[in-house]
């Protein structure tokens, strides 16, 4: 069995206005906790599901579009690296598990603030070390259709 930690540095794509926020004006922000996502141990005999959850914190006074994530490759300091095909989410809006090889909808067209929890799924193999992994993900807020 394998230890995997992920540190992600999150990365949010943001409407509306920037700096300090009128009531009168749309925004939406988004953060997540928590800031470092620890998988635990991933066996590549087993389904690769992890228990580590991450919540991605949405307030909104607008409706808004679908936010989509992305992620870059996970790498090892010395070495190997998970690519995001290998990588899966699941949301409430996907409905099971989805691969990450494209950026993925983690949710719908909706107003107001909100939770969405996302679960991971990691495809391991032999090749995958135990260790620390690092990489990104980034959240962009579609605008409404």
């Amino acid at each position: 069995m394998k230890k995997i930690l992920i540190t992600c540095s999150i990365l949010m794509a943001l409407f509306g206005s920037v700096g300090i926020i009128r009531a009168e004006e749309p925004f939406v922000r988004i953060s997540t906790t928590p800031g470092k996502l620890d998988l635990g141990t991933i066996s590549f005999w087993d389904d690769g599901v992890s228990s580590a959850a991450l919540t991605v914190k949405v307030e909104s006074n607008c409706l808004h579009g679908p936010i989509v994530a992305s992620i870059t490759p996970l790498k090892r300091i010395k070495g190997n690296t998970i690519t995001p095909d290998r990588i899966s989410v699941k949301t409430p809006a996907t409905k099971g598990f989805v691969t990450m090889a494209r950026p993925v909808s983690i949710s719908e067209t909706t107003e107001g603030s909100h939770d969405i929890t996302m679960n991971f799924k990691i495809e391991t193999t032999i090749k995958d070390h135990a260790g620390r992994y690092r990489g990104s993900i980034a959240f962009t807020v579609m605008p409404p259709s």
